[in-house]
Order: structure tokens, then sequence, then C-alpha cells
């Protein structure tokens, strides 16, 4: 039998095992529900945790033995007109370091969790995650962002990695890699090449707060003199001069 018939029949063995017990525990009170759910953890393996998340397949694959230069392009959901950020960068770079270049071409000042994401999107059972130190100490399921390299998770182009800062405002940054070029010993491991709009300020709101604020701000300018310095919605931050 061939992997998808394979995976069809024990599908439909977990269906009518499912369906049996239902059968079975429709006729019970709320007393013995309790105490069938617990002789049902009592019955798990001791020290595993029922709510702990299955590790997807890996999606790293093997690191580049030379170093060449990245353009990404990182995008911030949710935002319209986009607010966005274009970099060039080494492509050996660790995602510890690379947390780093975000912050720094966004304007955060690092002050909440964050966490990258390989697969189809950020929020997906198919999607692996990339861990802070505080995330890793917790347990998390996950790989610790020290030991992944970018050209691990970005290798062709139109490769996306994505990157969730703050999960109270859940910024949602969309890394896609537009270039591969050469790399010159002599330049710059990172620099920012473009960008569109300024970026948020901590603990805003999310993109909502932003867009509000952004609105508010252009509605009713302020009057006072050192409001002369151009900070219009095309105006990147200043770390992302390059």
């Amino acid at each position: 039998m061939g992997h998808g018939g394979h995976h069809d029949a024990t599908a439909s063995g977990a269906d009518d095992v499912l369906n049996q017990l239902a059968e079975a525990m429709s006729g019970l009170g709320s007393s013995e529900l309790q105490d069938v759910l617990q002789r049902v953890l009592a019955g798990g393996a001791v020290g595993v945790d029922p709510f702990m998340r299955t590790p997807p397949p890996s999606r790293r694959r093997p690191r580049r033995l030379d170093v060449v230069a990245y353009r990404v392009r990182i995008d911030l959901k949710g935002t319209k007109p986009p607010l966005w950020r274009r970099l060039q960068v080494a492509s050996d770079l660790f995602l510890d370091d690379f947390h780093d270049v975000v912050q720094a071409a966004f304007g955060w000042t690092d002050s909440h969790l964050h966490r990258f994401g390989c697969g189809p999107e950020y929020y997906s059972h198919d999607t692996e995650y990339y861990l802070c130190p505080f995330d890793v100490e917790e347990g998390e399921t996950g790989v610790p962002e020290d030991q992944v390299r970018l050209d691990e998770v970005l290798v062709e182009i139109g490769d996306k990695l994505f990157y969730s800062y703050d999960f109270g405002d859940d910024w949602q940054h969309t890394i896609k890699l537009e270039a591969v070029v050469c790399h010159e010993e002599s330049a710059p491991r990172v620099i920012c090449t473009a960008g569109r709009r300024p970026g948020p300020a901590e603990d805003c709101g999310g993109v909502y707060g932003y867009e509000m604020t952004r609105h508010r701000s252009s509605t009713f300018p302020s009057r006072s003199p050192s409001s002369s310095t151009p900070s219009g919605p095309e105006t990147a931050n200043n770390d992302c001069a390059g």
C-alpha cells in the first residue's frame, strides 16, 4: 500500500475509535465523565505535557559554502500604505544577529519578546519556529535562533521568513528574499538601502493604533517649532539611512 493509502486507513481508524468513544460516553453523568478523564490523564506518559506542540518537520536547508549578499524586503503586515524596509545582508548571519538588524531597521527598542518562523504562514501547524533565549528557557517548541543561519531558511528567490515582535501588539514582519548578489569582503555586512514610512512607537496598540496615530498627526499637524523636522509618511527611520 502507498503512503496515501496508509494515511487514509490510519485516519479512518482514528475516526472509528473517536465515534465509538463518543457513543460510549454519551450516557455518562458529569461525575462519571470526570472519572474517565482522570483515568485517561493518569494513563498518559509521565512528564509529557498534553498541550505541548508537536514539532513540525524541519524546514532548514544546508548552509551555503560561500558567503553572498541577500537583498531582502521586510514588510510590516497590515499597514496601508505598506511600511517596509529593504536591506542587503550577509547570508551567513545567524538569526539572533538578524533580530538586532530588524530591530534597528524599524526603530524597535527590543523591549518585548520575538520569534522567527519558517512555513506557509506565521501561524501554522507546519511552521518551524526559531526561539529567543526566553522561550528556549520556557521549553517552547522550536529551535534556538542562535543555531540557525539566514541561508538555511532563505535559499531561493521568493523564499519568506516571518518575524513576530511583541506578542501583545503582534507586529508581524514578512521577510522576502528578492535577490542574491556577490558579497565583497570590504562591504558592510548589513546595510538598509530603502524604506517607506516611519517605524511605529513601542506599545502603541499594534497596526490599528499606529494607523490611527498617523491619521491624527496628518489631520492635526503640530504647530510647535520643533515640528519642522521632516517626518512625513515617506520618511523611514534614521536607522535605515544605511
